[in-house]
């Protein structure tokens, strides 16, 4: 009888430990843990090589991660005490840190775009220089965040636990006011053009226009007029939950919500500076209403895909909000769908792992359970860390990393990893990234695949639009010479968005005196890129440049070694 009651009870207990599963995920993040990069003879096993083992800085045990993000071709890694830390993707170097805020109220995720880090430190908005970490500046915001920002090249987009969501057009402190090669701050007359070119005002901005002046509650800042700030572009109150994280598109703001509920509204706002709602969708009803969805959505290529408790994973499009399919999965969808360039992995409550087609919806695996039947499920993975063309790499309930079979589905092998408390879902790369509390971050990859797959080439490419001009083939007619200074300007009139600017310092260090007066001329471009054409215009008078965010850095050359007698 006492045996009897054991096994009942310890039933019980695997069953609630089992449906708890993400609630211990999220809690194993927070433990404290100091295990040691996998030896040689493990990874050997497995068919992989460690591409780096890097620390963060941590203040004691006290500390640890309080997110990881993967962005391009950077790991960013924010701790508990407010240490924001830049980490080379491939290399594991550290590029930059710099400490911002308080100190243990760091909650939500960073946001970015080609130029800042925005960090939300309390009720104050940091904007982190992406090239240096250096603070470009800081803004207190009028309400408490209830999610991460998100944030474009113009815009970044604010959720606040009252309903409210809010869009700020960013400062730009890097415009170039007057002259090539003198930085110098924004004007007000500038930030008010780019706001009306936001919204399409085509006879000029006016700061007596509403909804282009500050607001009562910009008012409260105590920086000066005059200095890099924000400044309210729209601002609505949703009457919804802005708990879960935000989708941005290049033209809408997606917002799926705890309710049920997947709102988008368009970035830009209305000619009378209003927001304006694109489209609404609503998870199939439960009890009469919308069945909760309790994960964040994926996002891949115009497609967002949305998990929920009604057992559905829904694929929208992502600029009018139709329903492209939907299946099945069976039980509630407890983590994030992430989208690759074929599948979608999903995870179900009790269930595991499933791969769908991303064009279809329909499942992949078919693996042999010991009934002799097939599933569709591989109910030992948990959590997606990444995947390359043979592989998926995984984690289970206990943290275990699992090598999975990617056309199959069936588990390969495994390794005991749970002292990596913090993993981190790969969807840019092939690279599986495992980091702990102490500060340690491995980064481990299939030994034939020594250069990362890039999911989302695509993406990265398009998020910068300059990268994207600059790639275009162009034929220039010859001009005569003229001086570097008007060669730039010409440059940046026919050729929107190129913004340049001439490393003053640099110029300096190397001994040189600025090239903006050296004459220059275009000869005999035909069907080269944009680039190559301007790094011909540059070349005579050695120098070159370089993309940093979408400025581009006029620089002097490297001077080439004598050749050898």
């Amino acid at each position: 009888m006492r045996y009897l009651a054991y096994t009942v009870w310890s039933a019980i207990l695997v069953v609630c430990s089992t449906s708890s599963s993400e609630a211990q995920q999220l809690a194993r993040a927070k433990l404290y843990s100091q295990p040691t990069p996998p030896p040689a003879e493990v990874l050997n096993r497995l068919n992989m090589k460690m591409r780096f083992r890097a620390y963060v800085p941590m203040n004691g045990r006290q500390d640890g991660f309080a997110t990881l993000q993967l962005h391009g071709r950077n790991l960013f890694a924010q701790t508990r005490s407010g240490l924001v830390t830049l980490i080379d993707a491939e290399t594991g170097a550290a590029l930059w840190r710099q400490r911002v805020g308080r100190a243990y109220v760091a909650e939500h995720a960073l946001a970015f775009n080609s130029r800042e880090v925005y960090v939300v430190n309390n009720v104050h908005l940091f904007a982190l220089d992406r090239l240096s970490g250096a603070v470009n500046w800081s803004y207190r915001l009028p309400e408490g965040v209830s999610s991460a920002p998100v944030a474009d090249e113009t815009m970044i987009f604010v959720p606040t636990a009252t309903g409210r969501l809010t869009a700020y057009l960013l400062p730009r402190p890097d415009l170039v006011a007057a002259g090539l090669g003198a930085k110098k701050s924004e004007t007000r007359e500038q930030r008010y053009r780019r706001l009306a070119s936001l919204r399409s005002d085509t006879g000029g901005a006016s700061t007596t226009v509403s909804h282009l002046t500050q607001s009562a509650s910009d008012a409260t800042t105590s920086e000066d007029e005059d200095s890099p700030r924000p400044i309210r572009l729209w601002a609505e109150l949703t009457a919804l939950r802005l708990e879960l994280p935000l989708i941005r598109t290049p033209d809408n703001l997606v917002i799926p919500t705890p309710s049920g509920l997947v709102a988008a509204y368009n970035k830009a706002p209305t000619a009378t500076g209003q927001a304006q709602r694109s489209y609404r969708f609503e998870t199939e009803p439960s009890n009469g209403s919308p069945s909760p969805i309790r994960t964040a959505a994926g996002y891949f290529e115009g497609t967002i895909y949305v998990g929920s408790d009604d057992a559905n994973l829904y694929a929208l499009e992502a600029a009018g909000g139709q329903l492209i399919w939907r299946y099945p999965v069976g039980v509630p969808i407890i983590r994030k769908p992430v989208a690759l360039n074929r599948d979608v992995f999903v995870v179900g409550e009790r269930q595991g792992m499933m791969m769908l087609d991303r064009t279809s919806g329909l499942p992949k695996w078919r693996i042999p359970t010991r009934g002799g039947s097939l599933a569709e499920t591989n109910t030992s993975a948990n959590y997606f860390l990444a995947a390359n063309p043979k592989y998926v790499y995984a984690l289970d309930a206990s943290g275990r990393l699992l090598v999975l079979d990617r056309r199959r589905g069936v588990t390969l092998s495994g390794f005991d990893t749970r002292d990596f408390v913090y993993p981190i879902d790969n969807e840019i790369t092939d690279r599986v990234y495992l980091a702990a509390n102490n500060g340690l971050i491995v980064c481990l990859h299939d030994r034939e695949y020594p250069q990362p797959i890039r999911h989302r080439q695509s993406e990265e490419e398009a998020e910068n639009p300059v990268r994207i001009r600059l790639a275009e083939v162009v034929n220039l007619p010859d001009t005569p010479v003229m001086s570097l200074r008007d060669m730039l300007a010409s440059l940046t009139a026919r050729f929107k968005p190129l913004t340049f600017r001439i490393e003053e310092g640099l110029f300096r260090e190397a001994g040189r005196e600025s090239p903006a007066g050296e004459n220059v001329k275009i000869q005999n471009v035909r069907d080269k890129t944009l680039s190559a054409a301007i790094k011909a215009i540059l070349a005579p008078i050695n120098c070159t440049f370089e993309l940093a965010g979408d400025t581009i850095l006029i620089l002097p050359a490297a001077i080439a070694p004598p050749p050898k007698k």
